[in-house]
């Protein structure tokens, strides 16, 4: 049997879902496929020392000065085909939704669509700039092209799965296959916590948001209905927001949001953290709540079930895909729906001790293992397994 030849392109995989689900299926595809050659692109050393690996080829592309964008366009068009050529490989694998339009015909691609904001009207309307608006609109007309050029695509969601075959992607070719979570282990958080709770001035009941500063995230509905908080609650439960300032002109529209509302002596903004202390952050939080406007696998609010926190989240999908009824959800695009959920949430121990439980059970069912061994299959086979039907982790 001839050794397959793998050609796994990261370029685009520079932060947050994208580098997680990549990590989580290079920790663990040689169980699945213990002879296919690898070789993988990254920018700058983006995966770090993981690739450091025996079964690996790595090519590290530094791209000069200037718009990513733009330079991984002409690299992955011009330089790439010639290095599947040269390298002789049989499979275009990418967990993002680019794929060349020079790639040698006898080469099977494989793609996945991670991002569904371009498909979406909120997250248009959130973009206060004609720059977010057209970067949508560009990305929007680049995924459809890629999909229909591709031999097999990647969805990360029934949802996701839906919006692609409403816009004309054969139904054939899409698979669905949902992100993992992982599950925590036994935890001794007491000092831990005690650190967290001491660096931030982190009380010990909150309310948790975690997303990078995004317009589409939706931070400012969540802090308006934060100040429609009656006081008592207000006091006792305080707003911590984590995340990474990646659109710093929106950052500071979040900070201005929380000065003009008057809260911010009860709103802590923590500017990113690493994953062990994400994870007690999670399992300190009295209520995570989750209003973004768009998601595909909604990496976050997987997280936050895992944990065991509480989480309240938006209607719309695919949050009930993957919350099922282990969360309570509102109108994401109302800050008294918002509101309302909160403070009932809040209110109610008994719903939040059986979402603490709930939670776990909830997410367990979505595993990197699983999503692991349905890439390997699609990209070996053309098929999911039986266990994996189209629709994914049932909902």
């Amino acid at each position: 049997m001839t050794t397959r030849r793998i050609l796994f392109d990261l370029l685009a995989a520079s932060t947050g879902g994208q580098l997680t689900r990549t990590r989580a299926f290079l920790k663990r595809f040689r169980q699945y496929d213990p002879d296919s050659e690898f070789c993988i692109l990254q920018e700058r050393n983006a995966l770090g020392a993981m690739v450091e690996r025996s079964d690996l080829q790595v090519h590290n592309i530094d791209p000069p000065p200037g718009p990513r964008f733009l330079f991984r366009f002409g690299w992955q068009n011009l330089v790439l085909p010639g290095i599947v050529k040269r390298g002789q490989f049989d499979t275009y694998l990418s967990f993002s939704h680019f794929l060349p339009w020079t790639l040698p015909d006898n080469v099977t691609s494989v793609i996945g669509v991670a991002n569904l904001a371009p498909f979406s009207d909120e997250a248009m309307k959130s973009e206060a700039g004609l720059y977010g608006r057209l970067r949508l609109h560009l990305l929007n007309r680049t995924i459809l092209s890629s999909a229909s050029r591709a031999d097999h695509v990647i969805a990360l969601s029934q949802t996701c799965r839906d919006v692609l075959e409403a816009r004309g992607i054969a139904p054939g070719k899409i698979s669905v296959i949902s992100n993992g979570v992982e599950m925590p282990g036994p935890m001794h958080d007491g000092e831990a916590a005690a650190e967290l709770r001491s660096r931030f001035g982190i009380p010990r009941e909150f309310i948790l948001y975690v997303s990078h500063f995004y317009p589409y995230k939706n931070f400012e509905r969540l802090i308006e209905a934060f100040a429609r908080l009656p006081q008592a609650l207000r006091d006792r439960f305080p707003l911590v927001l984590v995340g990474e300032p990646h659109d710093r002109h929106y950052f500071n529209t979040v900070l201005s949001a929380i000065q003009s509302n008057n809260i911010a002596v009860r709103v802590i903004v923590v500017p990113g953290l690493d994953t062990a202390s994400l994870g007690v952050l999670y399992r300190c939080a009295s209520l995570f709540a989750y209003p973004s406007l768009v998601e595909n696998s909604p990496n976050i609010l997987l997280e936050a079930m895992a944990h065991g926190t509480p989480v309240i989240a938006g209607s719309h999908q695919p949050m009930p895909e993957f919350g099922g009824d282990a969360i309570a959800y509102f109108d994401a695009l109302s800050v008294a729906s918002i509101a309302n959920s909160m403070a009932t949430a809040l209110s109610d121990d008994d719903w939040r001790e059986r979402a603490r439980k709930m939670g776990p059970a909830r997410a367990g069912r979505y595993t990197w293992d699983r999503f692991t061994r349905d890439v390997v299959s699609l990209y070996r086979t053309g098929h999911l397994p039986v266990h994996a039907a189209s629709s994914g982790p049932s909902a």
